[in-house]
């Protein structure tokens, strides 16, 4: 008898139970005549019984004779030696295959142990089941005997009796008839019904009496062709169908699935009768018959077909993977990517696989999706060919006024079938607020003598972080930018010597000399970029605010400063979003920038006497001061003495005139009384450039008697009233200088350092402290001047160093000498360079 050599597949697929199929009890066959004629005998293993007896009858006969045709008791082998005989023959051990498979746990099952199977045990009852399509394992297991002592043509009755280990009957099968030699085919299963599955049928049938096995064949249509699909014959027990229900009596089944690819788990096929044999398929129909095989592999009678029954898909697509979330944020949307699904959750290639489609969800959190309020995107198409699938969530939504947003996606996955994925991984996307803030509002400032503090209006906004703090300067109460477009003609056509009738011209031009090229044109006066000072935060400005206090304290204003400051202050979110625009204000900003200066309390350096003339019935007095923006007037003083080299005393000086300095279009106008600033000056009065009428002047004194030694002393005063003491100031005699202006000083080098970006310059001749009183340095962005000095007391010294200059521009410089009796020679040869 050739068996099958698999038997696990149908014994324990998809909740068939283990146990023997539901059957007559016992049955008696008979071979085909001829050499090796016998009857087979195989039964149930009757309760209580643990050897068994074999009688025989002709049929007809009135009574069994007493004694049994087996010579001992029939009962389970437990000789390893016998079993392997018994299911080993020759070259075929597939019955020993079997048993080892079939009662295999997690390694392969030894037959020989089958002596000592508990009769409760569940491999006991596989045991059962072999036996009952294999004598052999019938033999074996002590529920099988071979008759070979019968007759062919003649007909017979056995009787098979159960005893228990006392030698007791504890039951029997009697009457058992089979004629030796004939064979007659089994009929088929009258009733056959089909559950469909997931690529699976399950087939299921009555039992038929004397039946060993059945062949299960399945076709596309009722008319063939028919394919068989069981590997072995044997049935196992269905007590459920697929779908859970319970079957009410158990019937035989039999699990027609489709096979996968280990690896890839694509469609594969399995062999059957040395065939492969592929399917079932879903969506599709198929016809099922059974025919039945008795002990010796005859087959009898086949059923009519069953069917159509159709498979369909109920498994769910795997999870998609390598979820993704890419954020644009320009256009505030979100890619979602994530790797597509070609295969369902038990890793079987999905048909087709670009029939898979995906569903979008976005949410608010990475907490459990099923729990979670989520927003459906919609249906994502398979797109064929590719690895990867995208898609775009352009929702105007996605983006947040007040605070950068994140978003989690998932993915759900579902077939043709409607199976639908479980969730796929979360993926977030932070979308970023560009929505600046407001621009800052009401700022308030506050000049001290050492330093300026700041406030402001703090923005209402839910996502504010800090204000940065940014100065520049300021041009008469304004922020005013560097354009080159401006013309600024009031300025560059300003001349403050416009009043001035001097009766001697030629004196004054030669004595102003020193001061530049005359009726030059200036550059347009404009504040500069703005320098980053600091950052407050938020959390910051509000504890000021309660405790009344300024936000922020510039204390990196140089003592004594002149200019007026200009406070730009920029609100920054939680997104570093900044309010207005950069790196310049837009018109908004403008309106809120606010200028301030320091409280000063020092007096500028003193002017020198850069020209005294006697003059019939008057002397002139010319003078030059240090480039500071906030100087208001010039005071003249005056003493008399004998003795033109005996300088009189401080004490003897008195004020007798002086000249204010004046903004463009307004010219200098002479004093007749000393200044008194009306208050503390505002930043509308305060230039951001220093210009050539800051820093020089003249007083015709009028009032002097003929023939006398006049000192003079000229000293400035700022908007605020501070004043030069006159110890400070040189004084110079009428009758104390000459004519002859000394040699022009000769700029020797010319050089630039990187870092911090300055320039250096270096002269002629040596400073003599005995006949020099210092050398004074002015620059000029042009050759043609105009020149402005950019020192605030002559150099007693040979070397000055400019750091005030900005990298990338061109630069003039030259150097003016002045000697101690008050005479200044003319300036040097200009040189240029590029910091």
């Amino acid at each position: 008898m050739n068996l099958i050599k698999k038997l696990l597949p149908a014994l324990f697929i998809l909740g068939l139970s283990i146990q023997q199929a539901a059957a007559q009890n016992a049955v008696a066959i008979s071979s085909n005549p001829g050499p090796g004629l016998h009857v087979a005998l195989n039964w149930e293993s009757i309760t209580g019984a643990v050897k068994y007896n074999i009688y025989r009858k002709n049929a007809g006969a009135a009574s069994y004779p007493a004694t049994p045709l087996n010579a001992t008791p029939i009962q389970r082998m437990n000789n390893c030696a016998t079993i392997k005989s018994t299911l080993i023959s020759g070259l075929d051990s597939s019955n020993w295959k079997m048993v080892a498979k079939s009662l295999a746990d997690s390694v392969l099952y030894n037959p020989c142990s089958i002596g000592s199977l508990a009769t409760s045990s569940q491999k006991y009852k596989r045991l059962l089941i072999l036996a009952k399509g294999s004598m052999p394992v019938a033999i074996a297991a002590g529920v099988g005997y071979k008759d070979a002592t019968v007759v062919n043509g003649t007909s017979y009755q056995y009787k098979i009796v159960g005893l228990n280990s006392g030698n007791t009957a504890v039951g029997n099968y009697t009457d058992l008839p089979v004629t030796a030699g004939a064979f007659t085919p089994l009929s088929a299963p009258t009733t056959i019904e089909t559950d469909p599955g997931d690529a699976s049928v399950l087939v299921r049938w009555t039992d038929v009496t004397g039946a060993a096995g059945y062949i299960i064949e399945r076709a596309p249509t009722a008319a063939g062709v028919y394919v068989r699909v069981n590997e072995s014959h044997f049935s196992a027990e269905a007590r459920n169908k697929l779908n859970g229900d319970t079957l009410i009596p158990s019937q035989n089944g039999f699990l027609d699935f489709k096979r996968y690819t280990v690896l890839l788990g694509k469609d594969s096929t399995h062999l059957v009768n040395g065939l492969p044999v592929g399917g079932p398929l879903n969506n599709s129909n198929y016809y099922y018959r059974i025919s039945t095989i008795d002990l010796f592999g005859r087959a009898g009678a086949v059923s009519a077909p069953s069917g159509p029954v159709t498979p369909r898909d109920s498994t769910a697509p795997s999870a998609p993977m390598d979820i993704s979330a890419i954020t644009d944020d320009v256009a505030g949307s979100v890619t979602v990517k994530w790797t597509q699904v070609v295969k369902d959750k038990d890793g079987h290639w999905e048909y087709p696989d670009s029939s898979i489609k995906y569903k979008l969800y976005r949410f608010s959190s990475s907490d459990d999706p099923n729990s979670t309020p989520a927003t459906y995107l919609g249906v994502v198409g398979t797109a064929r060919g590719l690895k990867s699938k995208d898609t775009i969530d352009a929702d105007p939504n996605l983006r947040s006024t007040f605070g950068n947003r994140t978003w989690w996606y998932r993915v759900r996955a579902f077939d043709p079938s409607t199976n639908i994925s479980q969730w796929s991984s979360a993926a977030s996307a932070i979308v970023k607020d560009i929505t600046p803030p407001e621009i800052v509002k009401n700022l308030v400032t506050k000049g001290c003598e050492d330093k300026i503090a700041v406030k402001w209006k703090p923005n209402s906004e839910p996502d504010m972080a800090s204000y940065m703090v940014y100065r520049s300067l300021c041009h008469l109460g304004n922020w005013v930018e560097c354009d080159p477009r401006n013309t600024c003609k009031e300025w560059q056509s300003y001349d403050p010597n416009k009043g001035d009738q001097t009766s001697n011209p030629n004196e004054r031009d030669a004595a102003s000399a020193a001061t530049g090229a005359k009726n030059s044109k200036l550059p347009c006066p404009c504040s500069g970029s703005f320098v980053f000072l600091g950052e407050i935060t938020q959390d910051s400005v509000k504890r000021a605010v309660s405790r009344g206090n300024f936000f922020f304290e510039d204390k990196t204003i140089p003592a004594g400063s002149p200019l007026c400051y200009a406070y730009w202050i920029k609100a920054k979110d939680s997104s570093d979003n900044l309010s207005g625009t950069m790196p310049l204000p837009n018109a908004a900003e403008r309106m809120e920038i606010k200028c301030e200066r320091l409280r000063d309390l020092t007096p500028p350096e003193p002017a020198l006497i850069s020209g005294l003339f006697a003059q019939a019935e008057q002397v002139r007095v010319e003078w030059i001061g240090p480039p500071t923006q906030d100087t208001r007037a010039y005071h003249v003083y005056r003493a008399e003495g004998t003795n033109p080299g005996t300088e009189p005393p401080v004490a003897a000086y008195t004020w007798v005139g002086g000249m204010t300095v004046e903004l463009p279009p307004t010219l200098p106008v002479v004093l007749a009384s000393p200044y008194t600033p009306p208050g503390m000056a505002t930043c509308d009065k305060i230039s951001v450039q220093s210009t050539p009428w800051m820093s020089q002047g003249y007083f015709e004194d009028k009032h002097i008697e003929p023939k006398k030694t006049y000192w003079y002393k000229v000293v400035g005063i700022d908007y605020d009233g501070n004043e030069t003491h006159l110890n400070k100031a040189a004084a110079i005699s009428t009758f104390s200088f000459t004519r002859k202006l000394p040699d022009a000083p000769v700029i020797t080098t010319i050089d630039k350092t990187g870092d911090p970006c300055a320039v250096v310059l270096k002269w002629s001749p040596a400073f003599n402290a005995s006949n020099h009183l210092g050398f004074i340095v002015y620059r000029s962005n042009s050759a043609a001047g105009p020149f402005i000095p950019v020192v605030v007391s002559p150099l007693k010294g040979n070397d000055f160093t400019d750091p005030n200059v900005v990298k990338g521009n061109t630069y003039w410089y030259t150097v003016t000498l002045l000697l101690q009796n008050g005479r200044m020679s003319p300036m040097s040869a200009a040189k240029s360079i590029v910091p």
